[in-house]
C-alpha cells in the first residue's frame, strides 16, 4: 500500500485528492537528463579507449604517420565544429543549445592530448623536456575551458598544470625513483595549490567565471592538504608543518561556511584529524611514553574521536549556517 492510499485511509486526504495525486504521478515526465549525460561521457571514454586498443593491435600494419594523421583530422574536426558553433564569450555561465556540443569539444581536447603524447613518445619532438609535452595540451585545455565554458576541460587543464609543475621540478627523479616525498615536490605542490586558490579567489572577486571556483578549490584544497600532510610525515619540522596544515584547514573551513559547502568542511575535518592524530602519537613516541600510557591515551583518543564524528554530523548544518 502506497503512502497516498494510507493517507486516504487515515482521513488526511479525500478520495478526489487521492485520484488527482495518482493521476499526476502517472502522467508526469520522467527525466533522463543525467542518464543521457552519463551514456555520452561513457561513449567518449569507450571511443578513446577503442582508439588506444586499435592503435596497439595494428601499429605494425597501419604505420605511425597514418595513425597520427587520423587522430589529427578528427581532433581538428571537433575543434572546428566547436569554434563555429560556440556562443560569444561571457564571464557568466553559458549553455549551448546543442546537447552534443560539450561532448564534441571534450572529445577534441582528449584527442589532442593523445596526439601530443603519441608524437612525443614516438618521435620525441620535445626531447627530454617532458614538461613541455604536458604544458602544450594544458594551455589548449585552459583556452577551451574558458572559451567554451566547459568544467570538464577545466579539470583536464588543472590536472595537466599539476603534472607540468611536478615534471618541471624533478622529472628524472619523479619518473625513475618515484620520489614523491622530496622537499622540492612538496614545496611545488604547496606553491601550486596556493596559486590556484588565490586565482580562484581573484576570479570570484572580479566575477570572472565564478562557477569555475568549485573546480579550482576542489583541486587546490586536495593538493594543499596532501602536500601539508606529506611535509608532516616526511620532514623534520613537524610542528611547523602542522601549523601550516592548521592554517589550510582554517581557510577552507571559512570557505565552506561562506559557500555552505559540506564537501570542503568535511575535507578540512578529515585532513586536520589525520594530521592531529599523527602529530600527537609521534610526539608521544618521541618522548618514549610508557606502553600503558600510550594504550590508555589511544583508547581515550579513539572514543573522543568517535564522539566528535557523531557531533559533527549532528551539528554540521549549524556550522554551515544551513537552516534546513
Amino acid at each position: 500500500m502506497d503512502a497516498g492510499k494510507q493517507l486516504n485511509i487515515d482521513g488526511f486526504i479525500f478520495d478526489e485528492q487521492l485520484k488527482n495525486i495518482q493521476q499526476f504521478e502517472s502522467n508526469k515526465n520522467l527525466s533522463v537528463h543525467w542518464e543521457l549525460r552519463t551514456i555520452l561521457y561513457l561513449g567518449i571514454l569507450l571511443f578513446i579507449s577503442g582508439i588506444g586498443i586499435f592503435v596497439y593491435l595494428n601499429i605494425d600494419t597501419i604505420g605511425h604517420q597514418a595513425i597520427l594523421a587520423s587522430i589529427a583530422i578528427i581532433c581538428c574536426g571537433c575543434l572546428y565544429y566547436s569554434h563555429k558553433n560556440k556562443l560569444p564569450f561571457s564571464n557568466e555561465q553559458t549553455k549551448h543549445s546543442s546537447p552534443f556540443f560539450d561532448y564534441i569539444i571534450l572529445l577534441g581536447c582528449l584527442l589532442f592530448g593523445i596526439f601530443i603524447g603519441y608524437i612525443q613518445y614516438q618521435y620525441s619532438i620535445f626531447g627530454f623536456h617532458y614538461g613541455l609535452a604536458t604544458l602544450t595540451p594544458t594551455l589548449l585545455f585552459f583556452y577551451c575551458a574558458y572559451i567554451f565554458d566547459h568544467k570538464g576541460i577545466l579539470s583536464l587543464g588543472i590536472t595537466g598544470l599539476a603534472g607540468w609543475a611536478g615534471l618541471s621540478v624533478t622529472p628524472m627523479q619523479l619518473l625513475e625513483k618515484n620520489d614523491f616525498s622530496s622537499t622540492s615536490i612538496i614545496f611545488t605542490a604547496l606553491t601550486l595549490g596556493a596559486i590556484i586558490t588565490l586565482f580562484a579567489r581573484y576570479c570570484d572577486t572580479k566575477n570572472i567565471k565564478k562557477h569555475f571556483s568549485f573546480s579550482y578549490n576542489n583541486f587546490s584544497a586536495n593538493i594543499l592538504f596532501i602536500a601539508a600532510l606529506g611535509a608532516l610525515f616526511t620532514q623534520p619540522l613537524k610542528l611547523i608543518s602542522f601549523i601550516l596544515l592548521s592554517g589550510i584547514c582554517f581557510y577552507y573551513i571559512k570557505y565552506a561556511i561562506a559557500q555552505k559547502s559540506f564537501l570542503f568542511l568535511l575535507l578540512s575535518i578529515i585532513y586536520g584529524y589525520i594530521g592531529l592524530t599523527y602529530l600527537v602519537f609521534s610526539l608521544l613516541t618521541e618522548i618514549r611514553a610508557l606502553e600503558e600510557i600510550l594504550f590508555l591515551f589511544g583508547s581515550l583518543y579513539t572514543a573522543a574521536s568517535c564522539a566528535g564524528i557523531v557531533l559533527f554530523f549532528i551539528f554540521y548544518k549549524k556550522i554551515l549556517g544551513i537552516k534546513k
